[in-house]
């Protein structure tokens, strides 16, 4: 502020501005994007420790030697075939070691393609002996045909049941359809209600604050490592110091641990940096990858393990799985106090390393600093006294007919309202031509717009507000944030004055930065890069599907990927079409006539400078 209202140096500043902005903005868009793929450098990021002595991670000395009850459980829990028999095993195993087992039916409506998801909660609770329920541990796991943490589970209840170490109590939690059961069961144990979609019965009976969740999924038994999922809805993370935790006990008990879809030889900057972009792109999606995500809305802070078969190379078993388990579980207990003195904000190339906010925040702010500068070069070259003179008198020179600026953004808004209520009222079958039909009647607004005289100013209004866009969605989801900025921050400084075949390609750069296109090539690149053996088949299904999943989250698990798409992203994407630059020529002949040179202060006189200097003081 203090740099704007000395006349000489706010003239230097706008002399370097306007003359080498193409420069600068160039230079804070590579620093930006080079600072973020250096995230993958061990000499930037730093490996994760525990910040929360009490957890004493590896100390705790396991007790689990049930693995012989574990088998002679799978073996009856496969026999049975019918669901209801299976539930009632299930109820009468809890029953018989003494804990507390009650049942939930819910159900769901799916909003988009209206079908109708029935299914039923178990849950067991047991009670800690010494203390007054006021603090609980969830060990969840869903119920599938193919599921052999049930059997785990149970032997593990032989073995607390006997114990009388526990400080808090531990819910054993078996759920039907995946994050659809367990989020009705969360929704039920918090008396909230999340989601008018999800009805389900109240849970008869509580603990006392939920600290922790541990989600195991076991499709097979006889395993080589373990795969850890930490990413929950909306880009949130849990505390880094539950992350750490597992890690390390995995490290004790000699078992691989990876993260998603992370490679084998993982450690050196090519593998880190498939790992941290396997890992950004859930998060950037904000859907639900793991049925643990859904603890996080609740502050209840979560990570899903699940095994992985590698032929002729498994060397793990039951023993080894419930020792894990016992011990997570164990370190978890004697916590005196909730997860608060590590890391909620970071980025994880892999299990070992991690990038810390202070890090991640330096390149996003130079890759929205090539924008900023932008706007103010074009705010110094609108010719206004304001900008040379003092802020004081920033809109004091403005037409009033520059207020137009608004009128496109109301429009914009519009667009991407109708766009939310079209594909919330219709069928999955039509939802494809209501997104199809809304791009192009924003495209059509290109038809209906001309050459502003005020055209600098209106383009620094669209860029401005990119920019605090992209502000809001680095406090929220940074992941997401650096997805979209890359692509659409380089499109958008290039909207310049051209020649026609030049505009041409500019607004076939517009199209390829829709973010629909965005969510399609990110797709595709996800898929080649981590899953190259599903790149078979058509991209209109996989599509279409994952659009339904996005927008029926909005309504049953409360992800916001979708409003902030309708109400953020499409809005400036299509103010941008608005945007009608005159030809380059003819820029160049208005500064050869003197209306606007850079050099000289814009064209304002000596006088009227000095003038303006008075009134501001």
């Amino acid at each position: 502020m203090k740099l704007l209202l000395n006349r000489s140096r706010a003239k230097k500043l706008q002399k370097i501005l306007t003359s080498k902005d193409k420069l600068i903005c160039a230079l804070l868009y590579v620093a930006g994007v080079v600072g973020i793929a250096l995230f993958a450098d061990m000499r930037v990021n730093q490996n994760s420790f525990v910040s929360e002595n009490a957890l004493l991670p590896g100390y705790v000395v396991t007790k689990y030697q049930q693995q012989s009850v574990a088998v002679s459980l799978n073996k009856e829990f496969s026999s049975l075939h019918d669901k209801t028999m299976r539930d009632q095993w299930i109820i009468d195993q809890f029953t018989g070691l003494g804990l507390e087992v009650y049942t939930q039916n819910f159900t769901v409506h799916r909003p988009i393609t209206g079908d109708k998801i029935t299914g039923d909660n178990i849950y067991a609770i047991y009670r800690a002996p010494k203390v007054a329920s006021t603090e609980a541990i969830v060990f969840s796991t869903t119920l599938k045909e193919s599921q052999f943490a049930v059997p785990l589970m149970i032997s593990l209840c032989h073995l607390i049941s006997k114990q009388t170490i526990w400080a808090k109590d531990v819910i054993f939690l078996i759920s039907e359809k995946e994050e659809y059961g367990i989020g009705a069961w969360l929704q039920s144990y918090h008396d909230i209600t999340t989601s008018p979609y999800i009805t389900a019965s109240p849970v008869l009976a509580h603990s006392g604050a939920i600290q922790a969740a541990l989600h195991l999924d076991m499709p097979v038994y006889s395993f080589q490592r373990l795969r850890m999922y930490v990413e929950a809805i909306n880009g949130q993370l849990p505390d880094i110091d539950l992350v750490v935790l597992v890690r390390q006990i995995c490290r004790q008990e000699r078992i691989e641990l990876l993260l998603r879809n992370a490679p084998h030889d993982i450690g050196d900057f090519t593998g880190n940096l498939l790992g941290l972009h396997a890992n950004m792109a859930w998060q950037a999606a904000g859907r639900v990858s793991f049925p643990s995500a859904l603890y996080h809305p609740y502050n209840i802070h979560a990570v899903g393990v699940q095994t992985e078969s590698v032929a002729r190379r498994n060397k793990f078993s039951w023993q080894h799985i419930g020792r894990f388990t016992e011990s997570v579980l164990r370190s978890v207990n004697n916590l005196e106090e909730q997860f608060h003195t590590a890391y909620y904000f970071y980025l994880m190339p892999c299990v070992q390393r991690f990038v810390c906010l202070s890090v991640y925040m330096i390149p996003c702010g130079l890759l929205l600093a090539s924008t900023a500068a932008k706007v103010l070069s074009l705010w110094f070259q609108c010719g206004t006294k304001s900008a040379v003179v003092g802020a004081k008198m920033f809109f004091s020179d403005i037409d009033v007919n520059t207020i137009d600026c608004v009128y496109p953004l109301i429009h914009a808004i519009l667009f991407g309202l109708l766009n939310e209520i079209a594909t919330s009222l219709l069928s999955q079958s039509n939802m494809l031509y209501v997104l199809v039909a809304t791009q192009v009647a924003v495209i059509s607004s290109v038809v209906f717009t001309g050459v502003r005289e005020d055209w600098r100013l209106h383009q620094a209004f669209v860029l401005l507000l990119h920019v605090l866009t992209m502000v809001l969605l680095c406090m929220l989801n940074i992941s997401l944030t650096i997805f979209y900025a890359i692509p659409t921050t380089l499109v958008y400084l290039l909207q310049v004055p051209t020649t026609k075949v030049g505009r041409i390609l500019q607004r076939v750069l517009l199209l390829a930065v829709n973010p629909l296109v965005l969510v399609v090539l990110y797709s595709y690149l996800y898929v080649f890069l981590h899953l190259p053996d599903q790149l078979q088949g058509s991209v209109l299904g996989p599509l279409l599907e994952h659009a339904t999943s996005v927008i029926e989250s909005k309504y049953t698990l409360g992800v916001w990927t979708w409003s902030a798409y309708c109400y953020l992203l499409l809005p400036v994407w299509a103010l941008q079409w608005t945007l009608h630059l005159p030809d380059v020529s003819e820029v160049k002949e208005v500064v050869e006539e003197g209306e606007i040179s850079p050099s000289d202060g814009q064209g304002i006189s000596k006088e009227e400078a000095v003038d303006g200097k008075d009134k501001t003081e």
